[in-house]
């Protein structure tokens, strides 16, 4: 659902001190000074480890450098060390009190390291002291969604599309807000926006498909998986959401006696769940969803090994359970299928019930 956009934040620049001879004895401002624009520029140069390295160099000469704190904060951001920005970011705070965009790089520092609730106060207090471009109510409407506040996320991703009509990811945000509120046709809408601003934005097309899944609309789907897939072949996620379209058409065929066609078709999902486990085989849902293609085809024993491997990954998997307790009922492992049945219903499966009550 999540997808965080790389930021890149403003440096502050200083003037360079000019040494005019080799024995000039300086100040150790003036060393610091030196050392920060040599960081300044390693980190333009692309010099990540380079531009930190002057720029504590410049903090131990200066311990009260605002400026460095706040640019070593920002090359952690890019850095992906968000407990590390957070840290130089909230000494830059205290430093730096005039600047309304330290809180904001804070903030984005705290949303990626889960603290949403810090995030939205460094957000809020940005845009109170006149920092309040599209990407702050972007990234506090992102902290608000993580937090399940969908109504607020929905809020403020709609100042950041009204700043900013062509901000591709506040659209997608909001698609998914809207979807977990059950509003699919309006989440269907924003998904369809994002991908007509940003074409190569593959996990906004795989959403896309999620939603038309959901709305059975499955050709659509099969379509919208399929353009996330051009963009990113690896995607595993694409592929299993094609094999669901795939196995709901093939259900369908089932439910009218068309077998041949229904076959084809659920084989085909096969194909596609095997795709999912060759590029993610850590998924527990992908091999499910293949098992429950096998079971369809009445490959039983195939089918009991791929439930079981989804349990081995994830043992808490509710319905694995319940779906194995069916495979084994075919095989005519009662007692298994029981055993399979009533821990499916101990992890919340309702319908497990009604085949427990077989059970001894």
């Amino acid at each position: 659902m999540k997808h965080l956009t790389k930021i890149l934040f403003l440096f502050i620049f200083t003037l360079s001190i000019n040494a005019n001879a080799q024995n000039t004895i300086m100040a150790k401002g003036q060393d610091a000074e030196l050392a920060y624009n040599q960081g300044v520029k390693n980190f333009l140069n692309q010099d990540f480890a380079g531009a930190i390295s002057e720029l504590t160099k410049a903090i131990n000469l200066k311990p009260n450098f605002g400026k460095a704190y706040y640019n070593r904060g920002v090359i952690k951001n890019e850095l992906k060390d968000f407990e590390g920005a957070v840290s130089d970011l909230s000494m830059a705070v205290q430093l730096l009190p005039d600047m309304p965009k330290v809180l904001f790089a804070r903030g984005f520092a705290r949303v990626n390291s889960s603290d949403f609730v810090g995030a939205i106060n460094d957000f809020t207090n940005a845009e109170k002291a006149g920092f309040n471009n599209a990407k702050v109510y972007y990234y506090r409407g992102v902290a608000k969604l993580k937090l399940k506040k969908y109504d607020d996320a929905i809020n403020d991703f709609n100042i950041a599309i009204k700043k900013d009509d062509k901000f591709a990811y506040a659209y997608h945000d909001r698609g998914s807000a809207l979807r977990l509120k059950g509003n699919l046709e309006a989440a269907e809408n924003d998904y369809i926006k994002t991908t007509e601003i940003n074409p190569k934005l593959y996990f906004a097309f795989n959403n896309l498909g999620a939603v038309k899944n959901e709305l059975k609309k499955y050709d659509d789907a099969i379509n919208a998986f399929s353009e996330a897939l051009k963009i990113n072949a690896e995607y595993a996620p694409a592929y299993n959401g094609r094999g669901i379209a795939k196995y709901q058409q093939g259900i369908e065929l089932l439910s009218k006696n068309d077998t041949k066609k229904a076959e084809k078709k659920l084989n085909d999902a096969m194909k596609d769940f095997d795709k999912a486990i060759d590029f993610d085989k850590s998924s527990a849902i992908a091999y499910n969803n293949r098992g429950m293609v096998k079971l369809k085809l009445k490959k039983y024993k195939d089918a009991l090994e791929d439930f079981t491997h989804a349990i081995k990954i994830d043992n808490k998997y509710a319905e694995a359970y319940a779906n194995r307790g069916t495979v084994k009922e075919n095989l005519r492992n009662f007692s298994g299928a029981c055993s399979d049945w009533k821990k499916a219903a101990e992890l919340g499966i309702k319908d497990a019930d009604k085949y427990i009550s077989d059970c001894e």
